[in-house]
């Protein structure tokens, strides 16, 4: 376990750092220098010296890069070109909204498609299964925005049972702050269960045809009690595994939905600064979203390795019975 914790943290660092070479470089190559972009094209020469000197573009690359990256871990990435605030502050500020929402999805999507795609394989030559089939591909096609709209239309607006809109901290009110969260979760989780519900029916229907659950049903369990004990399980290392897949369309989903719902998180920070020409800010959100993605992938490892046995005995760890 040790060592597989190991080599996912290892993993994690040196996908971080090549990943933010990728993202300093993309964002140089775009066309024109930084100033340039920042600036716009009637930009004069004396404006665009000026503001290369202030953002230090006018090092080499590599110290750039370095001088970037050094400032990730000490709290200095600089300051916003137009708006005129401190990066690391706001970023820091707007993390915990979107921290909130993404992980308060995958709390609602893996439970939720674990128990559908489950039901739906146990009663698949039944209506009730049948149901639950169409609705998880209804749910794929439904774009995240278009659901959030609608769950303000009808929720917020008409049953006036949610707000429609922004963001309470649980430091300040726990209720509120928990009544704004839900439908931009939701929404947002709306996509990502009905995807994971499609894999896990499929694992669950392979998994029921093994001789380990008509063993089980030979002992006088029911195969709804095989599937529950026996099978569960081992469509849960599928979930784990699509899952890893799935985050980086959850992030992409955050940044969508805090615009929806006008949430103060790092998607919405991103989108201001994209429109703003604020190439630095963005160069740093990108780097944040990136890191959130890595730290999610690094639990699912880990939750990989706690649902299945063979990868601890392949690592050296003792099987589990």
């Amino acid at each position: 376990m040790a060592r597989v914790i190991t080599r996912s943290v290892l993993s994690l660092v040196l996908a971080a750092f090549v990943g933010s070479m990728i993202v300093f470089g993309l964002l140089r190559s775009i066309g024109g220098n930084v100033a340039h972009v920042i600036l716009g094209q009637y930009a004069t020469p004396g404006a665009l010296e000026a503001l290369q000197e202030e953002l230090g573009l006018n090092a080499p690359w590599y110290v750039q890069y370095f001088s970037w990256l050094g400032g990730v871990f000490t709290g200095d990435l600089g300051t916003s070109y137009s708006a005129r605030f401190d990066i690391f502050d706001e970023i820091l500020r707007r993390l915990g909204p979107t921290t909130l929402l993404a992980f308060g999805s995958l709390l609602i999507s893996i439970p939720a498609a674990l128990a559908l795609g489950t039901y739906s394989a146990i009663q698949v030559k039944k209506l009730r299964g049948g149901v639950i089939d169409v609705a998880s591909q209804i749910g794929i096609a439904i774009p995240a925005f278009w659901a959030g709209l609608i769950m303000v239309l009808v929720f917020g607006i008409r049953l006036g049972w949610f707000p429609t809109g922004g963001y309470i901290s649980p430091f300040e009110d726990l209720v509120e702050a928990v009544k704004g969260l839900v439908l931009p979760t939701l929404a947002l989780s709306l996509g990502i269960t009905s995807v994971l519900t499609r894999y896990v029916r499929s694992a669950m229907l392979d998994v029921m045809g093994e001789d380990f659950i008509r063993t089980a049903m030979a002992k006088g369990r029911t195969r709804r009690g095989a599937a529950r004990v026996h099978g569960v399980r081992n469509a849960s290392v599928s979930l784990v595994t699509v899952g890893t897949l799935q985050l980086g369309a959850l992030m992409a989903g955050t940044v969508v939905i805090e615009n929806v719902f006008v949430i103060p998180g790092i998607g919405r920070l991103l989108v201001t600064s994209v429109l703003g020409r604020e190439v630095i800010v963005v160069q740093s959100l990108i780097l944040v979203i990136l890191l959130m993605i890595l730290v999610m992938n690094f639990l699912m490892d880990i939750a990989y390795v706690l649902i299945d046995p063979r990868i601890r005995d392949s690592q050296g760890g003792k099987a589990v019975a």
